[in-house]
């Protein structure tokens, strides 16, 4: 009988076991593809390219989880010229090779197109685009088609962007676009098919996330080589979704809604909060809202703030909290008054002259008006009649809430 016992217990072991492998086995075949991931980085020319824009490079390649498919495009390709700009510890300014480990080409238009091309040909597995370096202002002053700029002055605008998603193959699978240059706001038109011709119709399973509006530069592109002393839209936003800032300390404090896990809305608007420079940071669902939502500025910040707070999620809700504190606002008009100070120093291109301090507090001011808008804009579009507008933008928060690099907190 106790013979009978074990060779029971032992079948059903190896039973389990069994189920187990299989188990394993079966999600191993069904497990998501890896991620794809092009990184462009560098400036236009030596004098241009700061050291901070290759540490953004080797940081965003260390987040990258294992197996992904990356391609690096960095200056002019190569790992021996002396092409780094940084500062000594006299302040004296320096030149030499770059300290990645390799690169797949120069950051040149002609080889990003190509190296595009190649990772879109296999529509498989969510695909990251990061740029990092410089960006300037379209010709004609309408700030609508800015560019990045790449090495050998070559220009990676709006429009050639818009054409090279236009002509990669369509893909059920999530593109997230990141640029943390000047004037970088204006590429979130690139959500939508043929932005040169300002078409209605949404990119499917992609968003964006910009490190200024498109009037404004943006911070990090300094020759400082304390990593440390480094405050910028990269810092902040790959910190709060990885859980781990550039020197490796943990970054908690971004799960807004508490469920286990930080998604790029959240660390957005961890951003927003946390970003202690000029940046005025921009996600693709700003420029949706604002789009087909045409509601007059003083009406929407007339809304009181507990009706702005209560449409807000989660994670804009910390955000126009902690704008609100640091900017000692209070009351339920808080938002007029932000308005109307927002206006009085104005967006556009900071003043070389004026205090960096000043900067950073109109940058402030523009976040939280910004913020508020959103919020206001979204809400009258949520419970507005526009079914399709509805729905597509509910596809849009959806790709905004993924995470590419880490689905889990560590």
């Amino acid at each position: 009988m106790a013979f009978k016992t074990r060779f029971s217990l032992g079948v059903a072991l190896a039973m389990a076991l069994g189920a187990c492998l299989y188990a394993d086995t079966a999600r191993a075949q069904t497990a998501a593809p890896p991620l794809r991931c092009l990184i462009v980085g560098g400036g236009p020319d030596k004098d241009y390219n700061q050291v901070a824009i290759e540490s953004n490079v080797r940081y965003v390649q260390r987040l990258l989880p294992a197996g992904t498919k990356r391609r690096i495009l960095f200056t002019n390709g190569s790992l021996t010229a002396a092409n780094v700009q940084y500062e000594d510890r006299r302040g004296r300014e320096r030149f030499r090779p770059t300290l990645l480990k390799n690169i797949d080409g120069p950051a040149r238009y002609a080889t990003f197109q190509k190296t595009f091309e190649g990772l879109a040909a296999d529509p498989k597995g969510p695909l990251l685009l990061y740029f990092t370096g410089h960006g300037s202002p379209d010709d004609d002053g309408s700030f609508a088609n800015n560019a990045y700029d790449m090495w050998g002055n070559d220009l990676l605008t709006v429009d050639t962007l818009s054409d090279a998603l236009d002509a990669a193959p369509t893909s059920s699978t999530p593109t997230v676009l990141v640029m943390a240059q000047c004037f970088s706001g204006a590429f979130a038109d690139t959500m939508f098919r043929a932005a040169s011709a300002k078409g209605p119709a949404l990119r499917p399973n992609f968003c964006g996330f910009f490190a200024s509006i498109s009037v404004r530069p943006a911070a990090g592109c300094t020759p400082e080589v304390n990593e440390a002393n480094y405050h910028d839209f990269t810092s902040y936003f790959f910190g709060a979704l990885s859980g781990r800032d550039r020197l490796g300390k943990p970054v908690t404090s971004a799960d807004y809604d508490h469920d286990g896990r930080v998604g790029m809305n959240e660390a957005f608007a961890y951003s927003l909060i946390h970003d202690i420079s000029i940046d005025t940071p921009v996600a693709t669902s700003d420029v949706f809202v604002r789009r087909y939502v045409k509601t007059p500025e003083p009406t929407i910040f007339r809304t009181p703030y507990s009706d702005v707070l209560k449409w807000s999620t989660p994670a804009q809700a910390a955000a126009l909290e902690g704008l609100s504190k640091q900017l000692e606002l209070r009351g339920e008009l808080r938002l007029m008054t932000a308005y109307r100070t927002s206006k009085q120093r104005g967006e556009e291109t900071p003043d070389e002259d004026a205090p960096e301090e000043e900067d950073v507090l109109t940058a402030r001011w523009i976040r939280i008006v910004r913020l508020a808008k959103t919020v206001v804009l979204a809400h009258t579009l949520t419970t507005g009649p526009n079914e399709s507008l509805k729905t597509q933008y509910a596809s849009l928060i959806q790709s905004e809430a993924a995470n590419p690099i880490a689905p889990k907190i560590p």
